[in-house]
């Protein structure tokens, strides 16, 4: 058959009308489908959510039916989820705005009439507290000892404050109460004491998984075997948990989770105690990213802040402990529930300190609704894992460092104490004794009561924490709380054996939980003056105040920590067995 059998009258080939027809119903049919995509796609995004969470609850229902203890830890933080959810969402709707803004307003003309109803109601609430300690102290009365060191460290800051007749009480009484509440609620209730507890445990399981990625790369340096006399490599066995958190955290803020919870705070913050949202944010922040990460939230404003709020933001960085260097302190032998509990009240009780010893004095400058949190997409999912990984890596190395030149100065002074001791006939001197002493009368009144020995225990780590950092202080502590003995070299102590009692754990724990050293006031002024020259002398001029407002509400936790926890535990530094073998010929 030739080619011009196959042609119409028209002329046309019949291949390509036949090609041109299937190329129209294509059209058409892809035309449909846009179309079909473009009305499915709004509800594309929620239809999965729906999916997701209806298999993530019914396997919660499942695993409860199954084995409710085990699942009991997840079932609950849905649930605590599920609340915050539903309460951000009735806070968000535009009639409980509207009528919010009605009854603060009428609540403010009340309280501007009968001035006496409000300030009643608070002390009235405050006495509660204390009459509820009190009765609930009343088979141990020593918790109460703690009370002085709270009063004494109020009256402490009001009397080196930079303006005591601007302070207002109103910010710091909530302030106070809001940390009280939060310790009630941790630390009595128990509920929420299981509760955090779980927490604790999931997020210490949650970061033992960085020891397979660090035993993969290091081998058995990253899990060595139990030799005897042979401690493990420290900066690979702890410290590369830093690498993996931080890239967890890197990946939360790609996400945008960091910043929805943050910026929601900023309300709550401002209904509670009446920070503004800076502060807000950035003594929030802290408890997940550090001193230095935390101020990045708030950059953009930095330039326009008042002396207090600049004031508020270097204190918080002092008083809180970044969620990067958790797993090291639990390595080191901190317990996982206080550090959780001291790393969330850290940031109430910063917030009052700093508002006694550095007042507002300026009108802000930054209103919550021009208050924004940076979320942008500079990096993919990929990128922004791998590269907050390696940008963790110095840092590692430069802690390491710090570390390896900190004790080896440490070691130098103690002998050269020592030598200056057994000149005059007294042996046993060392660095820290002296620092000990400094902090004696502090120890002390926060409830380490029980033996002399015991208040100078805990001060010299108070005092290491303070001159030094605390990872030396945490791995000091971690040395004392071993086997729950002590020896104490020093003629004055006869060489006696003590117990580390559990309180004297418990105290001290909360009192080094914070980056509130020397060191960190160079790091505050070089990071924080990078974002605003202009405010670079307001920061050096201030700093060292904060360092002192930053240890009080270090100190403050602890003191409130040792009134209220009945039962204190001893956590111990992670090992593979209490039986270790020793090498031939060692």
């Amino acid at each position: 058959m030739k080619a011009s059998d196959v042609e119409d009258v028209s002329g046309e080939n019949v291949l390509q009308r036949s090609y041109s027809l299937t190329s129209k119903s294509l059209e058409n049919n892809l035309n449909f489908l846009q179309k079909f995509v473009g009305k499915v796609k709004p509800y594309f995004g929620i239809g999965s959510l729906i999916v997701f969470l209806l298999a993530c609850h019914g396997f919660l229902i499942a695993a409860g039916i199954h084995n409710y203890q085990k699942a009991a830890p997840l079932i609950y933080i849905t649930v605590f989820l599920w609340g915050c959810f539903i309460l951000n969402f009735l806070v968000s709707m535009e009639k409980f705005q509207e009528f919010y803004g009605v009854l603060a307003e009428k609540l403010d003309e009340f309280a501007q009439q009968k001035r006496f109803v409000p300030i009643g109601l608070k002390i009235a609430f405050i006495l509660a507290l204390l009459a509820f300690t009190i009765v609930d102290s009343l088979h141990d009365i020593s918790r109460l000892e703690g009370f002085f060191a709270y009063i004494f460290y109020v009256l402490f800051m009001f009397v080196f404050s930079n303006n005591r007749m601007k302070i207002n009480w109103s910010v710091v009484s909530n302030a106070l109460i809001m940390h009280y509440c939060i310790a009630l609620v941790i630390l009595k209730w128990s509920t929420g004491q299981w509760f955090f507890q779980q927490v604790a445990q999931l997020i210490v399981g949650f970061l033992e998984f960085a020891q397979v990625g660090a035993k993969f790369v290091f081998g058995f340096i990253a899990g060595p075997p139990n030799i005897c006399d042979l401690a493990p490599v420290f900066i690979f066995t702890s410290l590369q948990t830093l690498i993996y958190f931080s890239a967890v955290v890197a990946l939360m803020f790609y996400f945008g989770v960091i910043q929805v919870v943050l910026k929601k705070s900023t309300w709550f913050m401002r209904v509670l105690i009446g920070t503004t949202p800076v502060e807000s944010v950035n003594a929030w922040a802290c408890t997940f990213l550090g001193m230095t990460e935390a101020p990045l939230m708030i950059a953009p404003y930095f330039e326009k802040l008042t002396d207090s709020e600049i004031f508020a933001v270097v204190t918080s960085g002092f008083a809180c402990v970044a969620g990067t260097v958790f797993a090291a302190y639990v390595a080191l032998g901190a317990c996982p529930i206080y550090l959780l509990t001291a790393s969330l009240l850290s940031a109430p009780m910063s917030l009052a300190c700093s508002k006694i010893m550095f007042p507002e004095t300026e009108e802000t400058k930054i209103k919550e609704e021009d208050f924004e949190l940076q979320h942008g997409h500079k990096k993919g999912f990929f990128d922004t894992l791998c590269s907050a990984g390696v940008a963790m890596v110095p840092t590692v190395f430069a802690i390491g460092a710090t570390l390896l030149v900190i004790m080896s100065l440490l070691s130098l002074l103690d002998t050269v104490m020592d030598y200056i001791g057994d000149l005059i006939g007294y042996e046993g001197w060392t660095f820290q004794m002296l620092f000990g002493y400094a902090f004696f009368p502090l120890a002390f009144m926060m409830g380490v009561t029980d033996d002399v020995n015991q208040t100078l225990l805990v001060a010299q780590l108070m005092g290491t924490k303070t001159a030094v950092n605390e990872f030396v202080a945490y791995n000091n502590l971690g040395l004392l709380q071993k086997e729950n003995k002590l020896h104490v070299r020093s003629s004055v102590f006869s060489n006696l054996q003590i117990l580390f009692q559990p309180k004297s754990v418990l105290i001290a724990t909360y009192a080094l939980c914070g980056f509130s050293n020397f060191s960190s006031m160079g790091m505050s002024i070089e990071f924080l003056g990078g974002f605003a020259p202009a405010k670079r002398a307001t920061i050096s001029k201030l700093v060292l105040r904060a360092l002192c407002a930053g240890s009080i509400a270090c100190f403050m936790n602890a003191t409130v920590a040792g009134i209220l926890v009945s039962s204190p535990i001893i956590c111990v530094a992670s090992q593979k067995s209490d039986t270790c073998f020793r090498i031939p010929g060692s």
